[in-house]
């Protein structure tokens, strides 16, 4: 397909400018929170254990934007929400119910974005669509700087579009159904993984199954220069679905030798079966 190779080099995103360090202004709607949620109690010890949230590969349904020759696009990222505790218990039916939560200064100290939702009807969205066909019909030798510098920007702007609604795929029960992805007020963290030789997008024609996109995610796993590296002291919130799981989750931590360090995890813990009723 003519023009689709140019999404072969994705991910030359804009250089990293010097972080300024501004006082952090609170919303006064949202809650001044970012959580991230699995569907896995393993992961979650893992994530404490070695004090990192790894990305992994998420192919992302772009139907909506009508790009010729292309219906999704994976790339590596870690999603959080800024969701308030007594609105999470529909989040969790969707994403699991083992998350952590942080500040939201913390999140946007570390390059965490708030994602942009499209209305497909809306021209803006045409617009988008519109860019995307010129730069896929171009020639790659025919490509001048300026619109080497567009392309980068236009997919990089790409890992942060979602449309207003759509179908998805829950992750606790893997029943597909329509949603209202806006209710999800999703934050993305989106490294890039070309320092570790590692694609930053991946189309739809380059995935010949979901495996290898596992075998991508996997390799990230752990891995400091693309992961998200936190304190204990940082955590703001642990929320653990069930006592049992709880006292699991102490016994973890008692291996760990972790000393002072063991109570800063502790006083984060909420038990949901215990405390939603209190949200």
């Amino acid at each position: 397909m003519k023009g689709l190779d140019l999404l072969m080099d994705l991910g030359k995103v804009s250089k990293t400018e010097h972080k300024v360090n501004n006082e952090h202004v609170p919303s006064t709607i949202q809650p001044d929170t970012l959580f991230t949620f699995t569907t896995e109690f393993k992961w979650l010890i893992s994530m404490l254990k070695n004090k990192m949230i790894s990305p992994r590969y998420c192919s992302e349904d772009i139907e909506y934007l009508k790009i010729d020759g292309i219906k999704k696009m994976a790339y590596p990222m870690r999603c959080f929400c800024d969701i308030s505790l007594r609105k999470l218990d529909y989040h969790m039916s969707w994403y699991g119910n083992y998350g952590i939560a942080f500040e939201k200064s913390w999140g946007m100290q570390n390059d965490i974005q708030p994602v942009h939702y499209l209305n497909e009807n809306f021209t803006l969205r045409k617009d988008i669509s519109d860019a995307f066909q010129r730069i896929l019909r171009a020639e790659a030798k025919e490509e001048t700087e300026t619109q080497i510098m567009l392309k980068d920007y236009l997919i990089h702007e790409l890992m942060f579009y979602k449309p207003y609604q759509g179908d998805f795929v829950n992750r606790n029960t893997n029943e597909k159904s329509k949603k209202c992805f806006c209710d999800e007020c999703e934050w993305r963290y989106v490294p890039d993984v070309r320092k570790i030789g590692l694609q930053q997008a991946i189309p739809d024609y380059e995935i010949p199954n979901t495996g290898l996109l596992t075998t991508y995610s996997n390799s990230m796993d752990g891995v400091a220069e693309v992961s998200l590296c936190f304190d204990y002291k940082e955590i703001k919130h642990i929320i653990i679905p069930t006592l049992d799981e709880y006292r699991q989750l102490v016994e973890n931590i008692d291996l760990w030798e972790l000393h002072d360090e063991k109570y800063d995890i502790l006083s984060k813990i909420i038990v949901w079966e215990q405390s939603r009723g209190d949200f």
